[in-house]
């Protein structure tokens, strides 16, 4: 029995790594169990004939425009205080919804043959907020407190993916810049308005935190020539101002006023289109 076993032995040890397995399964294994064996192999080899096809890098310099919304601004104010009667009480106020628009321009690494990608993206825009409301405890409601988010701002940051096929999800944080004005105006001094005429005026560039995420989607190659060179976006970003502006103004007779307003942040929703200068 034991001469029997040593071709065998023989034959095995000259076998190694796959050749064994086929060795193995082929004299070893039923015939059932070998056809799922052989139809699990192929179905690994194609997938990884395809894997390289599926991986786009999004390392490269890009440019590209949005348009999109933002909302959700309120201002905290309290004053001119002394002013008629006392104003000092607080209350808050809505600034209209406005329409947004810019452009950006940005460069992403994507680490080694990883789905990781980071990068930094800078942001230029237009934001048109506004928001009026008369003072509730002035006499006569003759007292306006007006709130602008001016038109101009700017976002610098950076953001942080991970890239699936041809999408790249993404978290983004920075800085905001821009100028908010406030004021506010008494243009009335006979009865039932109280006596004498305020306005105040003033305005701050402020520095803020930027947060928010989206993805992008590049396009596919065969849509038009230059597909490839393309993504869209839909991208969500919190813009943080956070901070509390005095403004004073003084009356005819010359005493000064103040008041003060507290801007909260803004939430803001936009569609983008990017050019990738390398392609995918």
């Amino acid at each position: 029995m034991k001469i029997k076993f040593i071709p065998l032995f023989i034959s095995l040890t000259f076998l190694s790594g796959n050749a064994l397995a086929d060795h193995v399964i082929k004299n070893l294994v039923p015939s059932e169990v070998r056809k799922s064996y052989d139809g699990l192999l192929v179905a690994m080899s194609a997938t990884a004939l395809d894997a390289p096809e599926d991986r786009h890098d999004w390392t490269g310099l890009y440019v590209g425009g949005f348009g999109g919304g933002a909302a959700g601004t309120k201002t905290k104010t309290a004053g001119p205080s002394g002013w008629n009667e006392d104003n000092s009480q607080d209350f808050s106020y809505n600034t209209k919804a406005g329409a947004m628009g810019g452009g950006t321009v940005g460069y992403n690494w994507q680490l080694g043959k990883s789905p990781y990608v980071v990068g930094i993206e800078g942001e230029l825009g237009y934001m048109g907020m506004k928001g009026i409301s008369t003072d509730p405890q002035s006499p006569g409601s003759d007292g306006h407190h007006k709130t602008k988010i001016d038109d101009g701002y700017g976002v610098i940051g950076g953001r942080v993916g991970y890239a699936y096929k041809r999408s790249l999800l993404y978290v983004k944080g920075g800085a905001v810049f821009m100028q908010t004005k406030t004021s506010y105006t008494d243009d009335c001094a006979s009865s039932p308005c109280g006596p004498g005429l305020l306005s105040t005026d003033g305005k701050k560039k402020s520095v803020g935190y930027a947060i928010g995420g989206g993805i992008e989607q590049a396009l596919p190659p065969d849509w038009f020539k230059y597909a490839k060179n393309f993504s869209i976006k839909v991208e969500y970003l919190y813009l943080g101002v956070e901070r509390t502006q005095n403004t004073s103004g003084s009356t005819t007779s010359g005493s000064t006023y103040t008041t003060a307003d507290r801007i909260k942040g803004i939430h803001t929703a936009k569609i983008g289109i990017n050019y990738h200068f390398d392609g995918f």
